[in-house]
């Protein structure tokens, strides 16, 4: 926690000593500013912004770090979800043993992609400034030229007044160059600003994501007489980083419609997937890039396990594809184009959370169900 505090407390005190530098030369400081209100204004605003993207980023860290200490040193659970840490949170939630090295593996990449999603909108800001400072710098040097060149073309050496002409004549070439110096100055002053504020927040996630490695590690089965074929299989079958950012966004998807996690598996033993189950025995497995013949005997493996161990009782079961192509094979499995339709399907069958002490008990009953067929299908030695 000192650690993560450090990196706030640098970040205030740099803010405040730059706010107070500002206040000194408040003066010269607006004189900058005016030179061209418009750009300069934009600049400075962007870099406001930056700022405050940088402060909400670090103080949202904070409740996911206390978090992720008060789970694993064994304090009750307050109710908090962490967003940054929710693929962690919904697994953890419902297994009562130690996780594989697979899953971890893929719960950390998970966690990963959603850090490097925030760490770009600073990275983007800051190359924004970057952008608006040299775009100022042209924009100057444009004015220049052309007012010099008009200053040229007008101008009347044999004049008498020749001396006070070329004096008027001079305001939109150096008008010019105030913009281009000022614009830059402005623009790299906020590229650094907040590259420097950026740096602190990549420190603090840092601590969290090792912080997170470190206790995560304790949890991992250690399977020395592990089957070989499994172990062989699972190096020859590497996911790629465009599909740990399918499946992360398949997760956010089940997740923001209502429905609870239940575990993170590979069918076949190779293709990454998602299992969700819901309110009226619902139950939705997302995967990517998987053929039709696989899918299908997947949903036969499913429908099999739940014939054998249910009387009566009929498991909703949906395998929805993010493939590139929109296709229904049939009622339980459907092709996506890409994960942004899957999200809207997912937000026409919003899950119903239970309304009584009746319904969250049968919820939770069949939640250990699944969990238990999922484990018995999907276990890495079976």
């Amino acid at each position: 926690m000192k650690k993560f505090h450090r990196n706030l407390n640098i970040m205030s005190v740099f803010t405040a000593v730059l706010l107070i530098l500002v206040l000194l030369f408040w003066r010269t400081f607006m004189n900058i500013a005016v030179s061209n209100i418009l750009l300069n204004g934009i600049i400075i605003g962007t870099t406001l912004f930056g700022i405050g993207l940088c402060f909400v980023n670090i103080f949202r860290l904070l409740p996911e770090y206390k978090w992720l200490h008060a789970y694993f040193d064994g304090r009750a659970n307050t109710g908090f979800v962490p967003k940054l840490l929710r693929p962690v949170a919904l697994t953890l939630r419902n297994r009562h043993a130690h996780i594989t090295t697979t899953n971890l593996t893929e719960l950390l990449d998970l966690v990963s992609i959603r850090i490097e999603d925030e760490r770009d909108s600073v990275r983007y800001v800051t190359n924004t400034l970057i952008f608006l400072g040299l775009l100022g710098t042209f924009w100057g040097l444009i004015l220049t030229v052309g007012g010099f060149a008009e200053l040229l073309m007008n101008l009347d050496f044999d004049a008498a007044t020749a001396l006070n002409d070329m004096q008027i004549g001079m305001a939109k070439p150096l008008s010019g160059m105030a913009t281009a110096f000022t614009s830059s100055l402005l623009g790299l002053a906020g590229s650094l600003i907040v590259s420097f504020l950026g740096l602190q927040l990549q420190f603090a996630q840092n601590t969290i994501f090792q912080d997170l490695t470190d206790l995560m590690s304790k949890f991992v089965l250690q399977t020395p007489d592990a089957n070989p074929k499994s172990a062989e299989l699972s190096e020859n079958a590497p996911v790629t980083e465009n599909t740990y950012t399918t499946i992360s966004k398949i997760y956010d998807a089940f997740t923001d419609s209502g429905y609870e996690i239940c575990d993170l598996i590979r069918i076949d033993g190779k293709h990454p997937a998602i299992v969700a189950f819901g309110t009226n025995e619902t139950l939705y497995i997302g995967t990517t890039n998987v053929d039709d013949e696989t899918l299908q005997n997947t949903l036969k493996r499913f429908e099999l396990c739940f014939a054998d161990t249910l009387e009566g009782i009929k498991i909703n079961t949906t395998i929805l594809c993010v493939s590139g192509r929109r296709k229904y094979t049939d009622n339980d499995i459907i092709h996506f184009t890409n994960t942004d339709s899957l999200r809207k399907y997912m937000e026409q069958h919003m899950n119903i959370a239970p309304a009584t002490k009746y319904d969250v008990d049968t919820l939770k009953a069949y939640a250990e169900y699944i969990h238990t067929v999922v484990e018995y299908l999907f276990k890495p030695n079976k």
